[in-house]
């Protein structure tokens, strides 16, 4: 996705078919996760309608969709902004995918069968696979959905529904620090692998601990309020 700088605010290339609304979120979604909107950047609705083409009810509901995923907080002024985390705000919300995601893993166990734990392996593949290619952006992708999949495996569609609130953010978030260190990303790949073998095993205290493990390993770098500062920072310019 091609990006470019009007009046302050971010462009992105203009739409051309498909669901509207869902193609605008999708645009966004991509261009948060990415880096390319940042953290307290302010997403103009007019100006978003005429980079792409569509009209402003349009953007705006497909925002208001951002909203719900918690990509983009809305002040009283109704200005939109891209959501910045605190400190304080990941290791809460951390410390929520601690308890939820090792609930809704627990529930899977005893639902999956070699069906399932085959499409959670194709899961963990993909993942080694972006890691392989240095495609940070496929791995981001691919991480999610190995977690997605085990919500899913749950059957418990509302605990699904809070963890994806609570999570896409933090991934989201903390993807712009991580894309500038991949090679740093190997040990979070690896603490995938005790999440699948707990699952095998049924096993609740192994899964809690698995999962305890491999969140805290994902966030223990970014809690620091300069590491927070410094995913926000624009990035240094040649020459500066």
């Amino acid at each position: 996705m091609e990006t470019d700088i009007d009046n302050g605010q971010k462009a992105v290339r203009p739409l051309r078919s498909g669901s509207l609304r869902t193609m605008v979120y999708n645009t966004l979604r991509e261009a948060i996760f990415s880096g390319e909107l940042r953290p307290g950047d302010a997403i103009r609705e007019a100006h978003m309608a005429r980079a792409l083409h569509v009209s402003q009810p349009t953007v705006r509901e497909a925002l208001l969709q951002l909203e719900h995923a918690g990509l983009v907080t809305r002040s009283p002024q109704r200005e939109t902004v891209v959501t910045r985390l605190t400190s304080e705000d990941i290791r809460e919300r951390a410390a929520l995918r601690v308890l939820l995601e090792s609930e809704a893993a627990i529930a899977a166990a005893p639902r999956m069968g070699p069906e399932e734990f085959e499409i959670l392996d194709q899961k963990l593949e993909a993942i080694h696979e972006a890691l392989a290619k240095d495609s940070y952006h496929e791995f981001v992708a691919a991480d999610l959905d190995f977690h997605r999949q085990i919500w899913e495996f749950s059957g418990n569609r509302t605990l699904a529904k809070v963890l994806e609130i609570i999570t896409v953010p933090l991934f989201a978030f903390l993807s712009i620090q991580r894309s500038r260190v991949l090679k740093d990303l190997a040990h979070i790949v690896r603490s995938h692998d005790p999440i699948a073998a707990a699952l095998r095993a049924g096993d609740a205290a192994a899964i809690r601990e698995a999962f305890r493990q491999h969140i805290d390993s994902s966030y223990r770098n970014f809690t620091a309020e300069s590491a927070i500062e410094g995913a926000q920072a624009p990035p240094n310019k040649p020459g500066s």
